[in-house]
């Protein structure tokens, strides 16, 4: 953990299950670690497997807590916060990318339970997810045949996703952030060449405008609103 006042990190309680391309999000103060891929040993051979568990931090404890896992094991996902409901989005199983009926689960803290809702229209991985006026947006990514520059939005009350005015140029391993009502792409990969591009979206007007770009092309990376 991380402290700015003094530029100092400490270290903190491992996950029971070392993962990597996971989601992680922050929910009544506790972070969420879910999906991802885990290594495993079997006999003595390393093996990989794509994951459904989640973990849960509690600051106050430095313990991590195993709940409910997803329905579906998946990597490289999208996860955000609506309305103190946890939203795993897209991925990749291990054998394919989830397909549209299973694509999208909602995690319920109260129940300790997930269930599936209205899938995307296009599966996806390596995208952006924001969420602005209570709608969740997912933007670009790859659905394992192309590098995509589709937007989409979920509207939770009417459980429907609606495709919005695509980017201008498609993109994978995007960085996104909310800041003021609107949605800011952030570099990633064209299928053609690594961008340091910056676009925003604009979801009264369904429009996209360009921003000033990065000093540096980026793919792949974190990416926070301050």
């Amino acid at each position: 953990m991380y402290f700015p006042q003094n530029d100092s990190w400490i270290g903190l309680a491992p996950l029971s299950v070392p993962r990597y391309e996971f989601g992680v999000c922050v929910l009544d103060q506790k972070i969420y670690v879910i999906g991802g891929i885990a290594t495993h040993m079997c006999q003595g051979i390393n093996y990989r497997k794509h994951e459904s568990s989640v973990e849960c931090w509690d600051p106050d404890t430095n313990t991590w807590t195993s709940i409910e896992s997803m329905n579906d094991s998946r990597s490289t996902l999208g996860v955000t916060v609506l309305s103190r409901e946890i939203y795993a989005l897209g991925g990749y199983n291990g054998q394919s990318y989830l397909q549209s009926v299973e694509n999208v689960e909602r995690y319920d803290p109260s129940k300790d339970a997930w269930e599936t809702v209205a899938p995307m229209a296009d599966k996806r991985i390596n995208f952006g997810v924001g969420v602005m006026l209570g709608f969740i947006f997912v933007v670009g990514g790859h659905n394992g045949v192309s590098h995509l520059s589709s937007i989409e939005r979920y509207d939770p009350h009417q459980n429907q996703w609606t495709i919005c005015r695509p980017m201008k140029e498609p993109r994978t391993g995007v960085g996104a952030a909310v800041i003021d009502t609107y949605l800011y792409v952030v570099g990633g990969h064209s299928g053609s060449s690594y961008l340091n591009t910056v676009q925003k979206y604009d979801p009264i007007s369904d429009s996209w405008l360009d921003t000033a770009g990065m000093l540096y092309c980026r793919c792949n990376f974190g990416l926070t609103a301050l």
